[in-house]
């Protein structure tokens, strides 16, 4: 059973439910504001869904972080966007180099960007290039009910 919860309670939750594998990869724990950092410092994740024959997709999105939670765009026309009407459990990552930010959840519709126009204000504030979306873009706004995550 997937449950709202935020960025650190996702990490404690992740933590202490992790295989000794996972605890070993990333015993260097972050902490929520650093994964908020880091989501905001890179901009672009990746979501991953199903479609209903069960077949794997990924996507690349924009992706921000502010309040204790992840945000990202969703084209209304994509196939990530038909496949979390179909099916909304999600993983998202974001990832450079040398660190990583992984996590499970749901997806839940925020809205229409030109309907969120406070919340594109506040996520822009917190990216690298003080955008959050291109010009114009009319897209959905979702962000991730966490059920897991583990970042170093």
């Amino acid at each position: 059973m997937l449950s709202d919860v935020g960025i650190a309670t996702a990490i404690a939750t992740s933590s202490a439910s992790a295989s000794p594998l996972t605890r070993e990869l990333f015993a260097d724990r972050w902490t929520a504001q650093r994964v908020a950092e880091f989501v905001n410092e890179r901009r672009n994740a990746t979501v991953a869904t199903v479609n209903a024959n069960g077949q794997p997709h990924a996507a690349v999105v924009i992706a921000a972080s502010i309040r204790d939670e992840i945000y990202f765009t969703v084209h209304p026309e994509s196939v990530l966007c038909r496949n979390i009407n179909e099916n909304d459990r999600i993983a998202i990552s974001v990832c450079d180099s040398t660190h990583a930010v992984m996590c499970q959840g749901r997806a839940i519709r925020v809205g229409r960007a030109s309907d969120l126009e406070t919340l594109l204000g506040d996520l822009a504030s917190v990216t690298r290039n003080g955008s959050f979306t291109p010009p114009n873009w009319d897209g959905f706004i979702y962000r991730i009910e966490l059920h897991r995550l583990v970042a170093n």
